[in-house]
Formats: structure tokens, C-alpha cells, sequence
């Protein structure tokens, strides 16, 4: 696999979790619930994308290294 192919499917994996991220976001906000609640849910789903983001670039950093 050369080094344009990694950077184009990186490339991918980075903008389908971003829409994923994004996504999830908007229905968040958007949902008929309470602020409280729905600031909670954002606030534990952002500590979820955080600690599997952290652990992603670990396996990246052992691939790579």
C-alpha cells in the first residue's frame, strides 16, 4: 500500500467519523427532550469519541512505530 492510498483511506475513515460525530450531535440537540438531559448525553457521548479517539491513535502509533 503506498503512502497516497493510506493518506486517501485515512482521509475517508477521518470524514466518515466526523459525519458520524456531527450526526449524532444534531440529533442530540434536536431531540424532545430537556436541556439537562440532552446536555448530559452530549457531554457522556463526547467523553465516548474522546477515550475511543485516544485509543485508535495508540493502535495507529503501534502500526506506524
Amino acid at each position: 500500500m503506498g503512502t497516497s492510498e493510506r493518506d486517501t483511506r485515512l482521509v475517508a475513515l477521518f470524514s466518515f467519523l466526523t459525519g458520524g460525530i456531527l450526526g449524532a450531535g444534531l440529533a442530540l440537540l434536536f431531540a424532545p427532550q430537556s436541556g439537562k438531559k440532552t446536555r448530559a448525553q452530549i457531554r457522556d457521548f463526547a467523553e465516548d469519541i474522546k477515550d475511543d479517539t485516544v485509543e485508535y491513535a495508540e493502535r495507529l502509533k503501534k502500526k506506524v512505530f
